[in-house]
């Protein structure tokens, strides 16, 4: 589910810095079949942001978070007390989940699928943990997110590293692509759908955004190298701002699904 250190390092921050993916959280509870699910597994949990509106509108009263990075997790069950929610938590990537085949009402993953290296697989692993009856729900990063970003980094010259550009090919995925993995996971899909909204950001929010999500993609380099690459990066954002902010396109791809009777 991404770099582990990545989102460590973003945990502090990321309610800041990442408010819109509560709303989104938020929708895809909403979209949920309508009823009451008692228990839920909250797979790439962050900070809490899908359990809190399962709790709010689902009537859930056991939580289990699964997150890669601990300081994630400790913010999972500090959020998971301050709402007297029966909760656990574990340091845990997706493909290595301790919990039982059938134990949830409910598995929800919110802004994590796109990370997951072998999706077919970790959507898999989520439909198993749903209990027959159980719905699994969906949302990660839709394929045309931020490509005004991309393109604007594959313009710059010198060129920064490749990866920065190849990433967005390689992790947002399509509203086929996830009905397929939903699919192949044995679930009867029950709607599948993509928001695209196009808007302008302060500069100052949309580099705490990247960097809070990409920035690891340059920990490998060394200090003064990573520093120079990201101040000119940050240099290429401002400029291409107009007095609004950064024009920047947000593509939130939804999946609901139903494990069979």
């Amino acid at each position: 589910m991404g770099d582990a250190g990545c989102w460590d390092r973003s945990a502090e921050r990321y309610d800041r810095v990442l408010a819109a993916n509560r709303r989104g959280a938020w929708r895809l509870v909403r979209s949920l079949p309508e009823r009451a699910f008692e228990r839920v597994l909250d797979v790439g949990c962050g900070t809490g942001f899908a359990t809190e509106a399962m709790v709010a509108i689902r009537g859930t009263r056991r939580a289990v978070g699964v997150d890669p990075s601990r300081e994630m997790t400790e913010r999972f069950m500090a959020r998971m007390g301050e709402l007297g929610v029966e909760a656990e938590a574990h340091v845990r990537d997706v493909m290595a989940m301790p919990v039982p085949e059938g134990w949830a009402d409910a598995v929800v993953s919110t802004m994590a699928y796109h990370w997951f290296p072998d999706k077919p697989a970790a959507v898999a692993e989520m439909a198993l943990r749903a209990r027959p009856g159980g719905a699994v729900g969906i949302l990660g990063s839709g394929r045309g997110t931020d490509r005004e970003y991309r393109d604007l980094l594959a313009s710059l010259d010198p060129p920064v590293p490749s990866r920065l550009v190849y990433i967005y090919d390689e992790l947002q995925r399509d509203e086929r692509e996830l009905e397929d993995d939903l699919e192949r996971a044995g679930l009867r899909v029950l709607d599948v759908w993509m928001e695209r909204r196009r808007g302008r950001i302060p500069v100052d929010e949309f580099l705490a955004r990247k960097d809070a999500t990409t920035g690891h993609m340059l920990d490998d380099l060394p200090e003064d190298e990573r520093r120079a690459t990201w101040e000119r990066i940050a240099a290429a954002v401002r400029a291409a701002a107009g007095p609004e902010g950064f024009a920047y396109t947000f593509c939130k791809l939804y999946g609901v699904a139903e494990r069979p009777v």
